[in-house]
């Protein structure tokens, strides 16, 4: 079991060398890989906010949601099925995020992580997921998470 965290996702989608060549290299010797809900919303975000700027030349939040208020995700769909289309051909599942709200809290403060490290923490111990595919070295102050690369 291999859960995969945003960046991972990220470099591989966007062939950030030499991360996206030890993202498929990984994967592609998985037998289960996971990833979660805060995991795909980062990732959308991420894809969203990158095409923006770079192609758009939007750099605001107010002026990303005026954009898709008035022409919707058009311009970022092929970089949204991409997305989609390595979730469905690698086989991740994913998962529903599980913490609770003391949980949540109580392993950013434990681990000195940022909140939506500490949900996807929790969400990997409540799932029994024991590895994670990450390029975030707080991941590896997580003692029930061993970090890949």
């Amino acid at each position: 079991m291999l859960f995969l965290d945003t960046n991972a996702i990220i470099y591989y989608l966007h062939d950030v060398k030499p991360y996206s060549q030890l993202v498929e290299d990984i994967i592609s010797g998985e037998d289960e890989l996971y990833t979660s809900i805060r995991v795909i919303d980062e990732a959308v975000f991420t894809i969203v906010r990158t095409k923006a700027w770079l192609e758009l030349g939007i750099r605001r939040i107010e002026k990303l949601r005026e954009h898709i208020k008035t022409h919707g995700y058009g311009v970022f769909e092929a970089d949204l099925n991409e997305l989609t289309t390595l979730l469905r051909d690698a086989e991740v599942t994913v998962l529903e995020d599980k913490a609770t709200p003391q949980e949540l809290i109580n392993t950013a403060r434990k681990y000195h992580l940022l909140p939506a490290d500490a949900l996807i923490a929790q969400t990997c111990k409540h799932y029994g997921i024991e590895r994670i595919l990450t390029f975030d070295e707080d991941f590896k102050r997580v003692p029930w998470l061993a970090v890949l690369p």
